[in-house]
């Protein structure tokens, strides 16, 4: 083909990111869209709409630098678990429920009862937790809003959504696929009929599985209209934003580790074979005959709720550079102890909530800041220690994300038998490397 540009589109929980690459997958240009997601009590949901509005600005914006017309290739990457309900036509029927929700806490523990921890592992390789696995939203939509799950054509996760938009196909990726509880991720091979079967989940109600490395189909002339892109070029399927991250930081081999740094600090490990365990997640990797475990904690959002209600008189700039590195370097880790988990376990079928241990009269707001970040590097630190007992870890861990120099110094000091490699954009780089490999196919 005529390889003018290649877009690559990540949509996160928070905001949409695309770069536009030339042939030779330089960057050319960026754009960044922020949206907001709603949060009561255990619901956490974000509308569709937001997403592909943001989209949309992103096509405005590569309008107005001349660009559009020009690309001629679009990989996207999506964040997950985000469950959609849409009709036929593809319009979402209730907002997204991703994957800080907690409001499928009793259909989780249902599902568990009637299929059993041991099954799910040997089939989906995960136990599924409430929001984490999107076959308990499926199952709470099919309970609390019976009229919802009937209307519903398909349930899929917002690359579903994104690509009916753009091409008019439905589909939904192995990596995306994985993390519904439906999927038979340890086989990577497809739905699993039984699971669906015995949780009432109506396969035609799923969308079709696709390799993340083949077209999902062209930009419809209706697509073309709405966002400037031209008619007919093709779109691939693509990726979970995790697993593109994975790819863009190069984990191939077996033990290779990342650990991404954003408003959720997830742990990454490659593996040659299934590794399903109830402690982390566990999903398929973009190449085929790898898999991907991965532990996940809040994050920045941690830290930015530490901020805004203990040190609303330092601006974000200073807190997060002078004083965070200021508490990072400070003693006293010891007596405060942190369970961080301001938006519950994401690896417990109970709604666990933070706390903070060991106060005294004489505490500080220092101490509980550095047992804040204690608890969410130390779970990481208990999860890499927990799986070099099952196989031998790489000596590099790749970190990318919004990791600033004080929190990336702590984790130097905790991480001190890894050799640390700092890589931008893994995610975007994942979608490049989904692109080169379609592209060396000739297609």
């Amino acid at each position: 083909m005529n390889r003018d540009y290649i877009l690559a589109v990540d949509a996160g929980t928070s905001s949409l990111k695309s770069v536009l690459f030339d042939e030779n997958f330089v960057a050319v240009t960026q754009d960044r869209v922020e949206y907001n997601y709603e949060a009561d009590g255990l619901s956490v949901q974000i509308h569709p709409d937001l997403v592909w509005q943001a989209f949309l600005k992103v096509t405005r914006s590569l309008e107005e630098k001349g660009y559009a017309r020009k690309v001629e290739l679009i990989v996207p990457c999506v964040f997950s678990p985000a469950l959609i309900a849409m009709d036929a036509e593809g319009t979402p029927l209730f907002p997204a429920i991703i994957h800080w929700d907690r409001r499928s806490i009793k259909q989780a523990r249902k599902a568990v009862r009637i299929i059993g921890k041991e099954r799910f592992l040997q089939v989906a390789g995960n136990i599924p937790y409430p929001g984490g696995i999107s076959l308990t939203s499926m199952l709470w939509l099919k309970e609390e809003r019976p009229e919802v799950f009937a209307r519903a054509a398909v349930l899929g996760h917002l690359n579903t959504f994104l690509l009916k938009k753009l091409v008019n196909r439905w589909i939904i990726d192995p990596t995306n696929a994985s993390v519904t509880g439906l999927y038979n991720t340890v086989a990577a091979s497809d739905w699993s009929k039984d699971l669906a079967r015995d949780l009432g989940i109506p396969l035609e109600k799923l969308p079709p599985v696709v390799p993340s490395f083949e077209v999902a189909g062209k930009i419809t002339k209706e697509a073309s209209r709405i966002t400037g892109l031209p008619s007919g070029i093709p779109v691939l399927v693509g990726s979970n934003d995790t697993s593109a991250a994975a790819l863009g930081a190069g984990l191939f081999e077996h033990g290779q580790v990342l650990n991404i740094s954003g408003s959720s600090e997830i742990l990454v490990i490659c593996l040659d074979h299934p590794l399903p365990d109830e402690r982390y997640y566990l999903r398929t990797h973009p190449f085929p005959g790898r898999w991907l475990m991965y532990d996940i904690v809040i994050g920045g959002f941690a830290l930015e709720w530490f901020r805004s209600q203990f040190c609303r008189e330092l601006p974000p700039d200073t807190f997060y550079h002078a004083y965070l590195a200021e508490v990072l370097e400070g003693k006293g880790q010891g007596k405060v102890k942190c369970v961080p988990y301001l938006t519950g376990d994401r690896t417990s079928l109970v709604q666990k909530k933070a706390s903070f241990s060991g106060l005294t009269l004489d505490t500080t707001r220092e101490e509980c800041l550095r047992a804040l970040v204690g608890g969410i590097v130390g779970r990481m630190r208990k999860t890499l220690d927990m799986m070099s007992e099952r196989l031998t870890l790489h000596p590099t861990m790749v970190i990318t994300g919004g990791a600033g120099s004080a929190l990336l110094e702590y984790k130097r000091r905790v991480f001190r038998d890894f050799e640390i490699e700092l890589k931008e954009n893994c995610s975007i780089l994942g979608c490049m490397e989904i692109a080169r490999r379609f592209l060396r196919q000739g297609r």
